[in-house]
């Protein structure tokens, strides 16, 4: 850059109506307002995706062994399931080991939350670094006003306060941190080839580990260095580039460690690039319902229909006031082509594609010179948000707030430059002043405002009803929140209209059917299921609640073949063969129903009522010796569950091992008042008195047979118990009587 554009710099950023401060002050003031601004999302619950990526994810458990995680995507399931979402995020699912690690084993939504808004510190105060670095250095006000704006922007909420958006932060850090190192390796007057090619090869890994966060990390490297490397660190004009389209022309304007630094980035990207695609196996399979636009026959039409999803995420960077956690299946109708020209978006996309036109033409042939600055943040904006843009490949949604993270922070670079050159204006400066206090403020108490939406699903489904009323995922994930909490006939009512905006919501219908089923409304829950099971054939967990359902009704050979029909959809599949076991056993098949538990416990070994089940059974046809062997493999896998205890004392009691049992009716007790289920505690003293009541300890048998009656006064076969037992002692203290043997009636 000559003197005189240098000095133009410096008095432009002098003219922007920021304060000067020191570089570290600008550093703690950024780090301050973002933390500030998602304080309350400290105290949010798990929302949303949450529950799938964290909470329901045995890969976020520390006792799944580490080497699993490099085998499964994002949300726990094996990249070679064709059910599999194929995001492959091994590093981010470590980062939250780690944080359940700090918590003593534990699953605290406070950590995960504190983790995330502590990141989007980091990567603001980043920001402040590389956006100086794109303004030559020479600009650190208007660097400071670019990383604030980003700091409060609305559009990060769903990455900060939802857990899930721990990907996009930590993604992000890294992608920033290639980009400074690159920066700095570049700006090395005499670099040796061995230095230049470790530093590059640095750079690299940092990628890789970008992409082992989230996949677009891997953008930055080679697209936006490599751009940088030609028409920043080279000082190649887009002019040059256009006189000289052969790469051999072009390679002689770079310099010899460029050109080193280039080669070994476009190698490393392809390898890294190869090494993904073949992890992935096969590309993601998604619904029609996930990305609409997608499933469209002409390429025009979804060309169209791209272009003003575009447009709506641009607007929503500009104007965030309509956020929503989810944007499909009718949020964003279809453009069709014989809609023209009723349908007025046809002309804003015409609209759009004419400006982006312009703009593309002024980037390349302007000779301003903030040009390169200017193209630096479209460039960045434009490459982080190529890999969501249904171009390269088809994506799972059709808007995603957070993925547009990154490439905010292009857009940011465009608008402040706009700022500073309203700046030039003295009358028009100090109007500038007030925007861009009004901006912050306003984007600030938005931020708060919708972080704390973040705070519980409820809130969160709520709020998208204003911005999406004919989503109807929004009203399917309204009604789940509302029959957890008990609110049944609003969550009927919700699932019904999901169904009236989407015919075909199979989930929905699934759902809905639960809930009529325990309503024992079970004509209408089977005509959901088997509408279920005709639009999505291989929906197992369909096919098992029709199942439910059938055996309910008590037509046990379809309620069999539905169960059979889930399994064959989904082998391992625990609760299904858990519900065959309870069929098998209504129709009479006691070795079938015990095989069918079996095979559900090992599937999932902590299936504790598979275990208690296959336990009594085995107690009531006589196989006590089997039943015991049961009982002490589950108690090895289930030490602390009470029912476990329970039933192997019962056991042990009626073969005379009194003092094992003894124990185990202890434990079971003791265990059981820790979940405070009242009920089933006074069951355990009353069989404990029985066993007291036999083992001839009478004063240990009626002290368990009044606590069990001080529990539950109803339990009448306890104070029959207890009036044998009185009785029994009254003979023993009259010596005239002719004692008799007694012999107590079991109760195991």
């Amino acid at each position: 850059m000559t003197r005189s554009k240098q000095s133009t710099d410096n008095t432009w950023d002098s003219k922007l109506p920021i304060p000067k401060f020191s570089v570290w002050l600008y550093i703690l003031i950024v780090a301050f307002v973002s933390i500030l601004c998602y304080g309350n999302s400290y105290y949010g619950a798990f929302v949303f995706d949450d529950s799938e990526a964290v909470v329901n994810n045995h890969d976020v458990n520390l006792e799944t062994p580490v080497v699993k995680i490099f085998s499964h995507d994002f949300w726990g399931t094996r990249l070679t399931n064709h059910a599999s979402h194929k995001s492959y995020r091994p590093l981010t699912i470590l980062s939250f080991r780690f944080n359940v690690w700090l918590n003593n084993g534990h699953l605290s939504p406070k950590s995960l939350h504190l983790t995330n808004i502590i990141l989007h510190a980091v990567v603001s105060c980043q920001l402040l670094h590389v956006y100086n670095l794109l303004f030559n250095g020479r600009a650190p006000k208007t660097s400071f006003l670019a990383a604030l704006m980003f700091a409060v922007h609305p559009i990060h909420v769903e990455v900060v306060s939802g857990i899930v958006g721990r990907a996009d932060l930590l993604s992000a850090c890294l992608s920033l941190l290639v980009f400074i190192i690159y920066h700095k390796t570049g700006k090395v007057k005499q670099i040796n080839t061995f230095t230049n090619i470790i530093a590059t090869l640095f750079c690299c890994i940092l990628s890789i580990m970008a992409m082992l966060c989230k996949e677009q990390g891997l953008m930055i490297m080679v697209t936006f260095c490599g751009v940088y490397e030609v028409i920043v660190i080279n000082k190649i004009t887009s002019q040059s580039i256009m006189k000289n389209m052969k790469i051999s022309k072009i390679m002689r304007l770079l310099k010899k460690e460029s050109l080193e630094r280039l080669f070994i980035l476009t190698v490393g990207f392809c390898i890294i690039l190869y090494g993904r695609w073949t992890i992935m196996g096969s590309p993601p399979v998604f619904q029609q319902i996930d990305n609409p636009a997608s499933f469209l026959t002409t390429p025009f039409e979804r060309f169209i229909n791209y272009s003003y999803i575009y447009l709506i995420n641009i607007w929503i960077m500009i104007c965030p006031v309509w956020l929503c956690f989810d944007w499909s299946m009718g949020c964003i109708p279809l453009i069709h082509l014989n809609a023209f020209p009723k349908d007025l978006r046809l002309f804003i996309v015409l609209g759009f594609w004419t400006i982006l036109v312009l703009i593309f033409y002024k980037l390349l042939f302007s000779k301003n010179y903030d040009i390169k600055q200017i193209q630096m943040g479209f460039l960045l904006g434009l490459l982080s948000f190529l890999p969501a843009s249904n171009l390269m490949f088809t994506v799972g949604f059709v808007i995603a707030e957070r993925v547009l993270y990154l490439p905010s922070a292009g857009f940011i670079i465009i608008v402040v430059l706009g700022i500073r050159r309203l700046c030039l204006n003295h009358f028009i400066k100090k109007v500038v002043r007030v925007c861009i206090l009004l901006l912050i403020v306003v984007h600030s108490i938005r931020t708060y405002q919708r972080s704390k939406e973040w705070n519980t699903e409820l809130d969160l489904f709520r709020s998208a009803l204003k911005v999406c009323p004919m989503n109807a995922k929004v009203h399917y994930n309204l009604a789940k929140s509302l029959a957890d909490i008990g609110h049944t006939q609003e969550a009927i009512d919700r699932y019904k209209h999901a169904l009236l905006l989407h015919p075909r919501y199979d989930q929905a219908m699934n759902n809905l059917a639960n809930i009529l089923k325990d309503k024992n409304e079970l004509e209408e829950a089977r005509f959901l299921l088997e509408k279920a099971v005709i639009i999505r054939n291989d929906f197992a967990a369909a096919w098992m609640n029709l199942g439910i359902v059938l055996s309910a009704q008590h037509e046990y050979n379809k309620a069999e073949n539905a169960y059979l029909t889930a399994l064959q959809h989904r082998k391992s599949y625990p609760h299904c063969y858990f519900n065959l076991g309870n069929l098998y056993l209504e129709m009479g098949e006691k070795t079938k129903a015990l095989f069918a538990w079996q095979n559900a416990t090992f599937q999932q070994p902590t299936h504790v009522i598979s275990w208690n089940n296959m336990i009594v059974l085995l107690e009531s046809i006589g196989e006590l010796k089997r039943a015991e062997n049961v009982a002490r493999t589950a108690l090895s896998i289930l030490p602390n569950e009470p029912n476990l205890h329970f039933n192997i004392a019962n056991i042990l009691g009626k073969i005379d091992k009194f003092v094992e049992a003894e124990k185990h009716f202890l434990a079971a007790i003791k265990l059981k008042h820790l979940t405070a289920k009242t009920v089933l505690v006074a069951l355990y003293h009353s069989n404990l008195g029985v066993l007291y009541h036999r083992w001839e300890k009478y004063d240990l048998a009626e002290m368990h047979y009044l606590q069990a009656l001080m529990i539950d006064p109803n339990m009448q076969k306890v104070k029959n118990h207890l009036a044998l037992l009185r009785k029994h002692l009254s003979e023993i203290n009259q010596p005239t009587l002719n004692m008799k043997s007694y012999k107590q009636e079991k109760d195991f």
